[in-house]
């Protein structure tokens, strides 16, 4: 069977939908209040480049291997295995929490008497018969949906910039605690979401038909993610201001629902919900992915696209009891997760497996 493969364009693509995920319609960055947009900035160029010259760093070591199957190469079978599993348990959890964002928004925005469990069984069935296509026309798909977030990204912007609602007012004063303060705020929040979260596009990392092109690839997705998002978070500060940004769940559909065009152009949500429809699909995708993919090395399953089907239901099942409510949703995934789990499984650990890895280099050629 002829390997799959993707391009480095696929991958950046890849990556910067999923970068973008939740984090363009969320108040992603509330906790450092005017100053978000300046925290991600620092945070997305800091954090996200150096997690990712991690991860580039041990791909191109073991091109042609997996995070699981290097984990095992370099600390040995069983404790390589026992860090692959909590790996998959990683992108699982991390594609049922992805997918509960999905359906809180919709349910509160368009389908409000639509059950959770009909929604959320729409977007994994979906998923499902993306990938068990594999991983090759996910990268192709990739490709059309980066040119329509864009499109819609640029519009929206537009139709912000040129309204009457924007107030620079809202920005200022900038540093209002301080530098310190603004880091206090933000880390390790900012430095490691979605940043760490990309661990899982590791395991699509030995698909790339040109290795040397990783870091050129993921670097700039980083830094281009980066960028947008801070943009974004400024817009929705200039428009809704610092107290009903923090307060607010879904901060860009707030953002959108106020712009209003020549007195006869509004309802610009489609635009947001598209948005999140298309971020959300692939953050979630390429988590399932990487459990799926993960889990077949793990076991040693010739054929990943035979556990799709099976490892999309364990995904649906968690995602509907991830939260009792979508406040405590956010409190979780903003509060607990980034220094208790983000940091030592998507940080810490792949961190200690490249210097391990660097020194028995090291111990080879000496």
């Amino acid at each position: 069977m002829k390997k799959e493969r993707i391009n480095a364009w696929q991958l950046f693509c890849l990556m910067v939908l999923f970068a973008f995920g939740t984090a363009l319609v969320v108040s992603y960055g509330a906790d450092s209040e005017r100053d978000a947009w300046l925290a991600i900035l620092i945070g997305g160029s800091v954090g996200g480049t150096l997690i990712f010259v991690i991860y580039g760093s041990l791909y191109k070591l073991f091109p042609t291997l997996s995070l699981i199957s290097y984990s095992q190469k370099i600390v040995g079978r069983w404790i390589g295995r026992l860090f692959g599993l909590v790996f998959i348990l990683y992108f699982l959890h991390g594609s049922a929490r992805v997918l509960r964002d999905y359906g809180d928004l919709i349910n509160a925005s368009m389908f409000t008497s639509t059950p959770l469990f009909f929604i959320h069984f729409l977007m994994i069935l979906t998923m499902i018969l993306v990938l068990r296509h594999g991983v090759e026309v996910l990268g192709r798909m990739a490709e059309l949906s980066f040119f329509i977030i864009i499109v819609l990204g640029f519009l929206g912007g537009i139709s912000v910039l040129i309204s009457n609602k924007v107030d620079t007012e809202n920005l200022f004063p900038i540093l209002e605690h301080g530098f310190l303060g603004m880091l206090s705020t933000s880390f390790p929040s900012l430095f490691v979401v979605p940043w760490g979260e990309m661990l899982a596009i590791t395991l699509l990392l030995p698909y790339l038909n040109k290795p040397r092109s990783v870091m050129k690839a993921g670097l700039s997705a980083i830094l281009f993610s980066t960028v947008v998002l801070s943009f974004t978070i400024m817009l929705n500060i200039l428009v809704l201001g610092v107290d009903v940004f923090t307060r607010s769940n879904f901060a860009l559909f707030d953002t959108i629902g106020r712009v209003s065009l020549m007195e006869f152009i509004d309802r610009l949500d489609p635009i947001v919900l598209l948005t999140l429809i298309i971020g959300d699909l692939f953050k979630m995708g390429i988590f399932f992915l990487a459990a799926v993919i993960g889990t077949a090395d793990l076991f040693n399953v010739k054929d990943y696209k035979s556990l799709v089907f099976p490892i999309g239901i364990v995904i649906l099942l968690p995602s509907l009891t991830v939260a009792g409510n979508f406040a405590e949703h956010i409190e979780i995934g903003g509060g607990l997760l980034p220094p208790y789990v983000h940091v030592p499984i998507a940080v810490i650990i792949p961190g200690l497996l490249l210097f391990i890895a660097l020194i028995q280099k090291h111990m080879k050629r000496s």
